[in-house]
Protein backbone atom coordinates (compact mmCIF):
# COMPACT_ATOMS: atom_id res chain seq x y z
CA UNK A 1 0.00 0.00 0.00
CA UNK A 2 1.39 3.45 -0.88
CA UNK A 3 2.53 5.83 1.80
CA UNK A 4 0.56 9.07 1.62
CA UNK A 5 2.82 11.99 2.45
CA UNK A 6 0.49 14.77 1.36
CA UNK A 7 -3.03 15.01 2.76
CA UNK A 8 -5.33 14.66 -0.23
CA UNK A 9 -7.51 17.64 0.61
CA UNK A 10 -9.71 18.87 -2.22
CA UNK A 11 -9.89 22.55 -3.12
CA UNK A 12 -12.40 24.17 -5.43
CA UNK A 13 -11.42 26.54 -8.20
CA UNK A 14 -13.25 28.11 -11.11
CA UNK A 15 -11.77 27.18 -14.46
CA UNK A 16 -12.41 29.29 -17.54
CA UNK A 17 -12.45 27.39 -20.85
CA UNK A 18 -11.93 29.79 -23.73
CA UNK A 19 -12.51 28.56 -27.28
CA UNK A 20 -10.17 30.33 -29.68
CA UNK A 21 -9.66 30.45 -33.42
CA UNK A 22 -6.68 28.45 -34.69
CA UNK A 23 -4.54 31.52 -35.46
CA UNK A 24 -1.12 32.65 -34.29
CA UNK A 25 -1.31 35.00 -31.33
CA UNK A 26 -4.69 33.92 -29.93
CA UNK A 27 -3.25 32.34 -26.76
CA UNK A 28 -0.77 35.19 -26.31
CA UNK A 29 -3.62 37.70 -26.55
CA UNK A 30 -5.63 35.98 -23.82
CA UNK A 31 -2.63 35.69 -21.50
CA UNK A 32 -1.64 39.31 -22.18
CA UNK A 33 -5.15 40.52 -21.34
CA UNK A 34 -5.06 38.52 -18.09
CA UNK A 35 -1.68 39.95 -17.12
CA UNK A 36 -2.80 43.52 -17.85
CA UNK A 37 -5.80 42.91 -15.55
CA UNK A 38 -3.49 41.79 -12.73
CA UNK A 39 -4.46 38.12 -12.92
CA UNK A 40 -1.95 35.60 -11.62
CA UNK A 41 -2.26 32.51 -13.81
CA UNK A 42 -1.98 29.27 -11.82
CA UNK A 43 -2.61 26.88 -14.70
CA UNK A 44 -3.03 26.86 -18.45
CA UNK A 45 -4.05 23.78 -20.37
CA UNK A 46 -4.60 23.77 -24.11
CA UNK A 47 -6.22 21.26 -26.43
CA UNK A 48 -7.68 21.13 -29.91
CA UNK A 49 -11.45 21.01 -30.09
CA UNK A 50 -12.79 20.45 -33.60
CA UNK A 51 -11.68 23.52 -35.58
CA UNK A 52 -10.85 25.60 -32.51
CA UNK A 53 -8.43 25.57 -29.63
CA UNK A 54 -9.64 25.21 -26.06
CA UNK A 55 -7.61 27.04 -23.43
CA UNK A 56 -8.43 26.19 -19.81
CA UNK A 57 -7.21 28.76 -17.29
CA UNK A 58 -7.26 28.95 -13.50
CA UNK A 59 -6.15 32.27 -12.03
CA UNK A 60 -6.59 34.78 -9.23
CA UNK A 61 -8.21 37.06 -8.53
CA UNK A 62 -11.02 35.04 -10.05
CA UNK A 63 -13.29 38.05 -10.54
CA UNK A 64 -10.60 39.85 -12.57
CA UNK A 65 -10.17 36.77 -14.79
CA UNK A 66 -13.96 36.58 -15.21
CA UNK A 67 -14.00 40.22 -16.35
CA UNK A 68 -11.19 39.51 -18.84
CA UNK A 69 -13.25 36.63 -20.25
CA UNK A 70 -16.37 38.79 -20.48
CA UNK A 71 -14.41 41.43 -22.42
CA UNK A 72 -13.03 38.74 -24.72
CA UNK A 73 -16.55 37.52 -25.50
CA UNK A 74 -17.69 41.11 -26.16
CA UNK A 75 -14.80 41.46 -28.65
CA UNK A 76 -15.86 38.30 -30.52
CA UNK A 77 -13.52 35.79 -28.88
CA UNK A 78 -15.07 32.70 -27.43
CA UNK A 79 -17.29 31.25 -26.31
CA UNK A 80 -16.09 31.06 -22.71
CA UNK A 81 -17.36 28.37 -20.33
CA UNK A 82 -16.96 28.74 -16.56
CA UNK A 83 -16.79 25.47 -14.59
CA UNK A 84 -16.09 24.39 -11.03
CA UNK A 85 -13.08 22.10 -10.77
CA UNK A 86 -11.60 20.11 -7.91
CA UNK A 87 -7.86 20.39 -7.27
CA UNK A 88 -6.19 17.86 -4.99
CA UNK A 89 -2.61 17.99 -3.72
CA UNK A 90 -0.91 14.76 -4.71
CA UNK A 91 2.21 12.96 -3.62
CA UNK A 92 5.12 12.84 -6.01
CA UNK A 93 4.90 9.07 -6.39
CA UNK A 94 3.79 6.56 -8.98
CA UNK A 95 0.07 5.85 -8.81
CA UNK A 96 -1.07 9.05 -7.07
CA UNK A 97 -3.35 10.15 -9.92
CA UNK A 98 -4.50 6.57 -10.44
CA UNK A 99 -5.55 6.36 -6.78
CA UNK A 100 -7.79 9.41 -7.20
CA UNK A 101 -9.21 8.11 -10.49
CA UNK A 102 -9.99 4.75 -8.88
CA UNK A 103 -11.62 6.48 -5.92
CA UNK A 104 -13.92 8.32 -8.35
CA UNK A 105 -14.62 5.10 -10.27
CA UNK A 106 -15.39 3.19 -7.06
CA UNK A 107 -18.00 5.86 -6.23
CA UNK A 108 -19.37 5.95 -9.81
CA UNK A 109 -18.29 9.57 -10.42
CA UNK A 110 -17.38 10.32 -14.04
CA UNK A 111 -14.10 12.18 -14.62
CA UNK A 112 -14.54 14.41 -17.68
CA UNK A 113 -10.86 15.33 -17.73
CA UNK A 114 -7.92 15.93 -15.46
CA UNK A 115 -4.49 17.52 -15.66
CA UNK A 116 -1.56 18.21 -13.37
CA UNK A 117 -0.33 21.58 -12.10
CA UNK A 118 3.29 20.85 -11.14
CA UNK A 119 4.92 22.11 -7.96
CA UNK A 120 6.70 25.37 -8.65
CA UNK A 121 10.50 25.20 -8.41
CA UNK A 122 10.22 21.98 -6.44
CA UNK A 123 8.35 23.72 -3.62
CA UNK A 124 5.00 22.46 -2.40
CA UNK A 125 3.04 19.67 -3.98
CA UNK A 126 1.63 19.17 -7.42
CA UNK A 127 -2.12 19.57 -7.85
CA UNK A 128 -4.32 17.28 -9.90
CA UNK A 129 -7.26 19.22 -11.36
CA UNK A 130 -10.46 17.29 -12.09
CA UNK A 131 -13.59 18.29 -14.00
CA UNK A 132 -16.30 15.93 -12.77
CA UNK A 133 -19.95 15.19 -13.46
CA UNK A 134 -20.83 15.34 -9.74
CA UNK A 135 -18.52 18.04 -8.44
CA UNK A 136 -19.92 18.53 -4.91
CA UNK A 137 -20.25 14.81 -4.31
CA UNK A 138 -16.69 14.20 -5.50
CA UNK A 139 -15.39 16.91 -3.15
CA UNK A 140 -17.11 15.12 -0.26
CA UNK A 141 -15.75 11.73 -1.37
CA UNK A 142 -12.15 12.97 -1.38
CA UNK A 143 -12.65 14.94 1.84
CA UNK A 144 -13.98 11.84 3.63
CA UNK A 145 -11.64 9.25 2.09
CA UNK A 146 -9.51 7.23 4.45
CA UNK A 147 -6.01 7.74 3.02
CA UNK A 148 -4.28 5.58 2.07
CA UNK A 149 -7.29 4.31 0.18
CA UNK A 150 -6.30 0.68 0.23
CA UNK A 151 -6.50 0.65 -3.56
CA UNK A 152 -4.73 -2.52 -4.61
CA UNK A 153 -2.62 -2.87 -7.69
CA UNK A 154 0.60 -1.94 -9.36
CA UNK A 155 2.06 1.17 -7.73
CA UNK A 156 4.24 1.88 -10.74
CA UNK A 157 1.38 3.41 -12.76
CA UNK A 158 1.01 7.17 -12.71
Amino acid sequence: MPSIEVPMTPREFTEFSIYLQQRPGELAGVLDAAQLAGVEIHSVSTAEHLDRGCVRIIGTPEEALRMVCERLVESGVGPVVESPVMAVEIDNRPGAVRDLALLMADHKVNVRYCYIIPAIAGKGSALCVFRLDEHDRAMDIVRNADWPTGVAGDESAA
